[in-house]
């Protein structure tokens, strides 16, 4: 029984490691394509004996937290929830109700239920989140900004955009002040606020804040990063909002083929983006091309 338990550990702790997903990096995201049905295996047979459950409670949430974070940005947002919710029960056996890696699984599980468009659950979780973060980490704390700018975010989807604002400004102070005019965590304030005048049909001011976040992304992530993509997919929005179809396009275009060279053909952020861009090709009267023609030419990096 002792060969079997060292056995099980080893494997937990090899799987722990090994499916790290870096947003950005395709090379680490393919492999965690390929490992992580072995490691989900590996995961449910050691969290089935309750023994093993506490003797090997580091390793277990190592490779919940693992498992969840790429499930969350590969978009398998159901199965990255189970996940999060899976190490949110082996804390609850060891951890104080106030421990900052509560509030981190708080936040994480809040962006899932935001990204499943149920808002009210998301703001309940962070939250939750929210009251760790700001006695762990003070009101002026990045972790806490971080929570500040996802609540702005739905804050904004429910339309209360005024709520968002707040969120947003007070998240872009902090950033600013700890972290600089030129860090990723600053363009992401940026991007959201220019959504916001973008709802708010306030389209010059939108396409200020969205080119302070684009300069921004591409100076510290670099122009093929998603993160890059979602920046030019969410100003090319705009760009359609305003009735500019084809700039609409062009930034369109952009996206589409770093979300499909870095996330896979079947994420759900390219498949937005795809819809959006179908949209803006077909206010256009004299078609060259099919739209079809259009999207392979531009996944291949054709003009």
């Amino acid at each position: 029984m002792a060969k079997n338990i060292d056995w099980l550990r080893l494997c937990v702790e090899i799987m722990a490691t090994g499916v790290q997903y870096l947003w950005g990096y395709l090379d680490i995201m393919k492999k965690f394509e390929s490992l992580s049905p072995h490691a989900a295996e590996v995961l449910e047979y050691a969290c089935s004996d309750n023994g093993v459950k506490l003797s090997h409670y580091d390793e277990l949430v190592s490779l919940c937290n693992s498992l969840g974070h790429g499930f969350r940005y590969s978009g398998m947002y159901i199965t990255s929830l189970e996940c999060y919710k899976k190490a949110l029960s082996l804390q609850d056996n060891v951890l104080s109700p106030m421990h900052s890696h509560r509030a981190i699984l708080y936040y994480n599980i809040a962006w899932l239920y935001d990204k499943l468009l149920e808002y009210d659950t998301a703001l309940e979780w962070y939250s939750k989140d929210l009251i760790i973060s700001e006695a762990v980490h003070g009101r002026n704390g990045i972790q806490t900004a971080h929570t500040y700018n996802s609540i702005g975010t739905v804050y904004e989807k429910k339309q209360e955009y005024g709520k968002a604002m707040d969120y947003y400004k007070r998240a872009l102070y902090i950033f600013r002040t700890k972290l600089g005019e030129n860090d990723s965590s600053v363009s992401a304030v940026c991007n959201n606020i220019a959504n916001i005048y973008a709802k708010k049909q306030l389209y010059e001011q939108a396409l200020i804040w969205h080119h302070k976040d684009i300069n921004i992304c591409e100076k510290s992530l670099g122009e093929n990063h998603p993160d890059t993509a979602t920046s030019y997919s969410n100003i090319g929005m705009t760009y359609y909002e305003m009735g500019d179809f084809q700039n609409a396009l062009d930034w369109y275009k952009k996206a589409i083929f770093i979300r499909h060279e870095m996330l896979g053909k079947n994420h759900p952020d390219l498949e937005v983006t795809i819809r959006s861009a179908f949209m803006a090709y077909s206010e256009f009267d004299n078609l060259l091309i099919p739209f079809d023609v259009w999207l392979s030419n531009t996944i291949q990096g054709v003009d």
